[in-house]
Protein backbone atom coordinates (compact mmCIF):
# COMPACT_ATOMS: atom_id res chain seq x y z
CA UNK A 1 0.00 0.00 0.00
CA UNK A 2 2.91 2.44 0.77
CA UNK A 3 4.51 1.50 -2.54
CA UNK A 4 1.10 2.50 -4.55
CA UNK A 5 0.68 5.47 -2.54
CA UNK A 6 4.32 6.53 -3.32
CA UNK A 7 3.44 6.08 -6.78
CA UNK A 8 0.46 8.25 -7.05
CA UNK A 9 2.23 11.18 -5.42
CA UNK A 10 4.83 10.71 -8.08
CA UNK A 11 2.60 11.15 -10.47
CA UNK A 12 1.05 13.95 -9.44
CA UNK A 13 4.18 15.66 -8.68
CA UNK A 14 5.50 14.64 -12.21
CA UNK A 15 2.06 15.87 -13.92
CA UNK A 16 2.45 19.15 -12.15
CA UNK A 17 6.05 19.59 -13.38
CA UNK A 18 4.90 19.13 -17.12
CA UNK A 19 2.31 21.51 -16.57
CA UNK A 20 4.50 23.99 -15.35
CA UNK A 21 7.24 23.25 -17.78
CA UNK A 22 4.54 23.35 -20.34
CA UNK A 23 2.85 26.96 -18.67
CA UNK A 24 6.97 28.09 -19.28
CA UNK A 25 7.09 27.06 -22.45
CA UNK A 26 3.75 28.73 -23.65
CA UNK A 27 5.10 31.82 -21.71
CA UNK A 28 8.51 31.96 -23.94
CA UNK A 29 6.28 31.26 -26.81
CA UNK A 30 3.87 34.24 -25.88
CA UNK A 31 6.73 36.54 -25.63
CA UNK A 32 9.03 36.02 -28.57
CA UNK A 33 5.11 36.27 -30.75
CA UNK A 34 4.17 39.44 -28.65
CA UNK A 35 6.37 41.77 -30.58
CA UNK A 36 5.42 40.36 -34.00
CA UNK A 37 2.07 40.93 -33.34
CA UNK A 38 2.91 44.30 -32.14
CA UNK A 39 4.86 44.91 -35.00
CA UNK A 40 1.89 43.69 -37.16
CA UNK A 41 -0.54 45.84 -35.38
CA UNK A 42 1.30 48.93 -36.33
CA UNK A 43 1.67 48.08 -39.67
CA UNK A 44 -1.87 47.32 -40.30
CA UNK A 45 -2.95 50.79 -38.84
CA UNK A 46 -0.74 52.41 -40.91
CA UNK A 47 -1.75 50.74 -43.83
CA UNK A 48 -5.72 51.99 -42.64
CA UNK A 49 -3.95 55.76 -42.48
CA UNK A 50 -2.42 55.41 -45.81
CA UNK A 51 -5.49 54.15 -47.35
CA UNK A 52 -7.66 56.91 -45.85
CA UNK A 53 -5.03 59.33 -46.85
CA UNK A 54 -4.96 57.88 -50.53
CA UNK A 55 -8.80 58.29 -50.91
CA UNK A 56 -9.14 61.57 -49.17
CA UNK A 57 -6.15 62.49 -52.06
CA UNK A 58 -8.16 61.32 -54.86
CA UNK A 59 -11.36 62.81 -53.67
CA UNK A 60 -9.84 66.06 -53.86
CA UNK A 61 -7.81 65.51 -56.88
CA UNK A 62 -11.22 64.45 -58.58
CA UNK A 63 -12.96 67.81 -57.12
CA UNK A 64 -10.06 69.94 -58.24
CA UNK A 65 -10.22 68.53 -61.78
CA UNK A 66 -12.97 70.45 -63.23
CA UNK A 67 -11.53 73.81 -62.15
CA UNK A 68 -7.92 73.02 -63.25
CA UNK A 69 -9.14 72.32 -67.01
CA UNK A 70 -11.79 74.97 -66.80
CA UNK A 71 -8.54 77.43 -65.86
CA UNK A 72 -6.33 75.94 -68.34
CA UNK A 73 -8.37 75.94 -71.24
CA UNK A 74 -9.29 79.52 -71.66
CA UNK A 75 -9.02 82.94 -69.71
CA UNK A 76 -12.45 83.86 -68.15
CA UNK A 77 -14.12 86.76 -71.07
CA UNK A 78 -12.03 84.96 -73.97
CA UNK A 79 -15.49 83.63 -75.44
CA UNK A 80 -17.22 86.85 -75.12
CA UNK A 81 -14.36 88.34 -76.91
CA UNK A 82 -14.61 85.89 -79.57
CA UNK A 83 -18.16 86.66 -79.88
CA UNK A 84 -17.60 90.09 -80.46
CA UNK A 85 -14.59 89.74 -83.07
CA UNK A 86 -17.02 87.45 -85.13
CA UNK A 87 -19.71 89.46 -84.95
CA UNK A 88 -17.70 92.21 -86.44
CA UNK A 89 -16.50 90.08 -88.93
CA UNK A 90 -19.95 89.14 -90.10
CA UNK A 91 -21.03 92.91 -90.76
CA UNK A 92 -18.23 92.72 -93.70
CA UNK A 93 -19.55 89.45 -94.95
CA UNK A 94 -23.18 90.03 -95.18
CA UNK A 95 -24.05 89.48 -91.93
CA UNK A 96 -23.46 85.42 -92.22
CA UNK A 97 -22.51 83.47 -89.39
CA UNK A 98 -18.78 83.10 -88.40
CA UNK A 99 -17.06 79.72 -86.87
CA UNK A 100 -20.76 78.70 -85.42
CA UNK A 101 -20.98 82.07 -83.93
CA UNK A 102 -23.97 84.18 -84.52
CA UNK A 103 -24.17 86.55 -87.31
CA UNK A 104 -24.56 90.31 -87.04
CA UNK A 105 -28.45 90.94 -87.25
CA UNK A 106 -29.01 94.84 -87.38
CA UNK A 107 -31.25 96.63 -85.62
CA UNK A 108 -35.38 95.65 -87.28
CA UNK A 109 -36.29 99.22 -87.51
CA UNK A 110 -33.40 99.88 -89.47
CA UNK A 111 -34.15 98.96 -92.82
CA UNK A 112 -31.09 101.32 -94.57
CA UNK A 113 -28.49 99.50 -92.12
CA UNK A 114 -29.83 96.22 -92.91
CA UNK A 115 -29.46 96.73 -96.68
CA UNK A 116 -25.47 98.05 -96.14
CA UNK A 117 -25.06 94.85 -94.55
CA UNK A 118 -27.18 92.38 -96.78
CA UNK A 119 -25.48 94.50 -99.38
CA UNK A 120 -21.96 95.06 -98.08
CA UNK A 121 -22.25 98.18 -99.69
CA UNK A 122 -20.17 99.97 -96.63
CA UNK A 123 -18.41 102.93 -96.36
CA UNK A 124 -14.21 102.91 -96.00
CA UNK A 125 -14.65 104.87 -93.12
CA UNK A 126 -16.98 102.16 -91.36
CA UNK A 127 -14.55 99.40 -92.19
CA UNK A 128 -12.30 101.19 -90.64
CA UNK A 129 -14.10 101.63 -87.19
CA UNK A 130 -14.92 97.85 -87.36
CA UNK A 131 -11.11 96.92 -87.65
CA UNK A 132 -10.52 99.32 -85.21
CA UNK A 133 -13.22 97.25 -82.97
CA UNK A 134 -11.67 94.02 -83.83
CA UNK A 135 -8.22 95.11 -82.97
CA UNK A 136 -9.64 96.25 -79.61
CA UNK A 137 -10.99 92.40 -78.85
CA UNK A 138 -8.50 90.52 -80.51
CA UNK A 139 -5.67 92.44 -78.60
CA UNK A 140 -7.51 91.47 -75.35
CA UNK A 141 -7.91 87.64 -76.37
CA UNK A 142 -3.93 88.13 -76.45
CA UNK A 143 -3.90 90.07 -73.29
CA UNK A 144 -5.95 86.91 -71.51
CA UNK A 145 -4.12 83.96 -73.63
CA UNK A 146 -0.89 84.96 -74.05
CA UNK A 147 1.77 82.36 -75.58
CA UNK A 148 -1.31 80.98 -77.73
CA UNK A 149 -2.26 81.09 -81.43
CA UNK A 150 -5.82 81.82 -82.72
CA UNK A 151 -6.00 78.16 -83.97
CA UNK A 152 -5.19 76.79 -80.22
CA UNK A 153 -7.49 79.13 -79.12
CA UNK A 154 -10.31 78.03 -81.12
CA UNK A 155 -10.10 74.59 -80.38
CA UNK A 156 -9.94 75.19 -76.76
CA UNK A 157 -13.48 77.02 -77.03
CA UNK A 158 -14.71 74.27 -79.26
CA UNK A 159 -14.74 75.12 -82.45
CA UNK A 160 -14.83 72.62 -85.09
CA UNK A 161 -11.77 72.50 -87.83
CA UNK A 162 -14.10 74.35 -90.50
CA UNK A 163 -15.65 76.80 -87.79
CA UNK A 164 -11.93 77.66 -86.78
CA UNK A 165 -11.16 77.75 -90.85
CA UNK A 166 -14.20 79.92 -90.94
CA UNK A 167 -12.82 82.62 -88.96
CA UNK A 168 -9.29 82.64 -89.63
CA UNK A 169 -10.21 82.64 -93.34
CA UNK A 170 -12.68 85.93 -92.33
CA UNK A 171 -10.03 87.74 -90.42
CA UNK A 172 -7.45 87.34 -93.27
CA UNK A 173 -10.00 88.98 -95.88
CA UNK A 174 -10.51 91.93 -93.10
CA UNK A 175 -7.43 92.17 -93.61
CA UNK A 176 -7.22 92.23 -96.93
CA UNK A 177 -10.04 94.47 -97.67
CA UNK A 178 -8.61 97.32 -95.00
CA UNK A 179 -5.35 97.30 -96.42
CA UNK A 180 -7.07 97.86 -100.05
CA UNK A 181 -9.47 100.49 -98.67
CA UNK A 182 -6.22 101.68 -96.76
CA UNK A 183 -5.80 104.45 -99.76
CA UNK A 184 -9.89 105.41 -99.65
CA UNK A 185 -10.29 106.22 -96.08
CA UNK A 186 -9.14 103.20 -93.79
CA UNK A 187 -6.07 104.50 -91.77
CA UNK A 188 -2.95 102.74 -92.71
CA UNK A 189 -2.08 102.58 -88.80
CA UNK A 190 -5.31 100.40 -88.08
CA UNK A 191 -4.00 98.01 -90.30
CA UNK A 192 -0.65 97.72 -89.60
CA UNK A 193 -2.00 97.12 -86.03
CA UNK A 194 -4.15 93.92 -87.23
CA UNK A 195 -1.56 92.33 -88.82
CA UNK A 196 0.52 92.91 -85.24
CA UNK A 197 -2.36 91.27 -84.31
CA UNK A 198 -2.71 88.53 -86.29
CA UNK A 199 1.06 88.11 -86.61
CA UNK A 200 1.40 87.35 -82.64
CA UNK A 201 -1.56 85.22 -83.06
CA UNK A 202 0.29 82.83 -85.76
CA UNK A 203 -2.61 84.00 -88.59
CA UNK A 204 -0.66 83.76 -91.96
CA UNK A 205 -1.95 86.75 -94.19
CA UNK A 206 -2.66 86.25 -97.89
CA UNK A 207 -0.08 86.99 -99.93
CA UNK A 208 -0.15 87.86 -103.54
Amino acid sequence: MTRITTNKKTLRKNSWQRKKSMNHSLDRETSRLNPALVWLAVVGIALVGLMAMSNTLLVELTASAPASVAQASLAPGTEGLLRQTASHLSKMLGGASIGGFPGFEPPGDDDKYRRKIEERSYTAEEVNYWVKEINNFLGQIVKKNPGLSLEEILQRQGLSQVETRELVEALQGTHNTAKVLSEYGVNPETVKILESLLKTLRVPLWSY
